[in-house]
């Protein structure tokens, strides 16, 4: 059985990003000065996008936003299935793949995890909880997904709250 609701892993922000998208998809990505982060490929996104992309300017002005990055997966890899020590939540927007997966689970036993996908939509920002048990498969070539820390750290369920003039129902 898939675990449900969804709402209790992700929500799409209805505010599309207007610039950022398009910025992150077009950059060189071969040649950006990467560096690790929890096993992740990171590049660090200057802050002035927090009030030149219209989606994150929404997300900015309900919940202060600190650090924004571009995270890099290597083809035919797994992010384990993990649950975060550091971020309780976060926003994730998908720039660029050719067959990847974003799965949410629940252990169902010795074999088998339920899982449910969050299919990334183009432009689109989902507020994601990192609480719950996830993992990111990865095929073909390397995956970019964009991803952002906020000021202070809070729970999914009250950050949804404060986000809810944005959230899509």
């Amino acid at each position: 059985k898939t675990p449900t609701p969804n709402h209790m892993y992700f929500n799409t922000i209805q505010v599309k990003s207007d610039k950022l998208y398009d910025y992150l998809y077009n950059l060189p990505h071969e040649s950006l000065p990467w560096v690790e982060h929890f096993g992740f490929d990171a590049f660090d996104i200057d802050l002035s996008w927090r009030e030149k992309d219209k989606g994150l300017a929404a997300i900015h002005s309900l919940y202060p936003i600190k650090r924004l990055g571009l995270l890099r997966i290597p083809p035919n890899c797994m992010y384990d299935w993990h649950v975060d020590d550091y971020r309780l939540s976060t926003v994730n927007m998908l720039i660029k793949h050719s067959h990847s997966h974003c799965l949410f689970g629940l252990n169902r036993g010795d074999y088998y995890i339920n899982t449910l996908e969050l299919d990334y939509k183009p432009k689109t920002f989902y507020l994601f909880n990192n609480q719950e048990y996830h993992s990111v498969v990865n095929f073909c070539e390397p995956r970019y997904c964009f991803s952002l820390y906020f000021e202070k750290e809070l729970d999914y369920h009250r950050l949804k709250q404060i986000m809810s003039p944005i959230i899509s129902a």
